[in-house]
């Protein structure tokens, strides 16, 4: 597989022949919402902070199918984005709404599972929130695992704590690669995802996989930088820790 980080959420992935967008978000930079933060200096500052890496027009060449995770503004926007692209969503709720902004060919997981080509596609579960108020409030979000063979088992866990259903679906799947969403997003309710010791719970919980932090340096109400990723990973010796900048290829 090779895996492009791209800005965000927002990665490329070609695995078992077929290339594959996640949670597209290619608006202009400092266009979009700003936040509501626990850092009075990050206030009002508008979201994307950073550029992409390259045009939307190559960054979109050779893509099959999007896969989105859920709709918040960060992790899908029209911007950009041709009306004929294949989109899988989490639920028919969210295909329908895609299908609202003028994307015909967007469809939804009818089971936990779907096939494309030779490649298996599970949805996991997801918490998007480290109480139950902010997990209500956020709404419903999935992760997703690929299988295919001749390729290493890949869990893109989406936006989430580190929980049970994270957990589990690393002692169901068994996976070789993880992509983790770890800026440590806050608001004044609380935490939305995970944090440097989530992280850490992830690489004791599969210590052979390789995991990829993503989601990095594009919003006002992140607490984590790569720059902070990178020093705790070397201070805590996670050397199975990879943490790849906006247009970086990672291939596993």
């Amino acid at each position: 597989m090779i895996i492009q980080q791209i800005r965000n959420a927002t990665l490329k992935i070609k695995y078992g022949g077929i290339t594959f967008l996640i949670d597209p978000w290619f608006q202009d930079q400092g266009t979009g919402f700003s936040a509501k933060v626990v850092r009075p200096e990050m206030q009002g500052i508008k979201c994307p902070m950073n550029a992409l890496p390259d045009a939307p027009e190559r960054i979109l060449t050779d893509v099959d199918y999007c896969l989105v995770t859920h709709l918040h503004f960060d992790h899908f926007s029209l911007d950009y984005l041709p009306v004929d692209l294949r989109i899988i969503a989490q639920n028919d709720e969210d295909a329908e709404k895609i299908r609202e902004m003028g994307f015909a060919h967007a469809a939804a997981f009818e089971s936990d599972s779907l096939t494309i080509g030779g490649v298996v596609i599970h949805k996991t579960k997801a918490i998007h929130g480290d109480s139950e108020e902010i997990v209500q409030k956020m709404g419903e979000v999935c992760g997703y695992v690929f299988e295919a063979p001749g390729e290493k088992c890949l869990y893109l866990a989406a936006d989430t704590v580190y929980c049970p259903e994270v957990e589990q679906t690393i002692r169901c799947y068994h996976p070789e690669a993880m992509i983790l969403n770890c800026r440590e997003a806050t608001t004044p309710l609380g935490r939305l995802i995970m944090n440097l010791s989530d992280v850490e719970k992830v690489c004791q919980a599969a210590p052979h996989a390789i995991v990829m932090a993503s989601h990095l340096d594009s919003v006002n109400h992140a607490l984590l930088t790569r720059k902070d990723i990178k020093m705790f990973a070397d201070r805590r010796g996670l050397s199975m820790l990879r943490v790849p900048e906006d247009g970086e290829y990672t291939t596993i």
